[in-house]
């Protein structure tokens, strides 16, 4: 029984949300991948937190597209897993 209730304080640690701005890399064509350094992520303990950040989010508040494409994606994170909630393409 203790080792359940230890568990069970890890789990909220492991249950978060990232907010990713993926750049367009020509090279890959493709957009460069969520651990790429080049990847802004911001984390959310909290959905609604984190859904207004992906709401607000224009091409003008992306510094590093250069003119390309860029990908936000709301990822949910549970238990080291990436679920995709809303993703959406912003166009120069």
């Amino acid at each position: 029984m203790n080792t359940t209730l230890e568990n069970g304080k890890n789990l909220v640690a492991e249950d978060y949300f990232l907010l990713a701005t993926r750049y367009w890399d020509d090279r890959l064509e493709d957009f460069f991948p969520v651990d790429d350094p080049s990847t802004t992520t911001h984390k959310f303990n909290k959905y609604s937190e984190a859904e207004n950040a992906y709401f607000s989010m224009d091409y003008g508040s992306c510094l590093q597209a250069g003119g390309k494409d860029v990908k936000i994606e709301l990822i949910h994170m549970r238990f080291g897993v990436p679920h995709i909630v809303r993703n959406q393409m912003l166009f120069p």
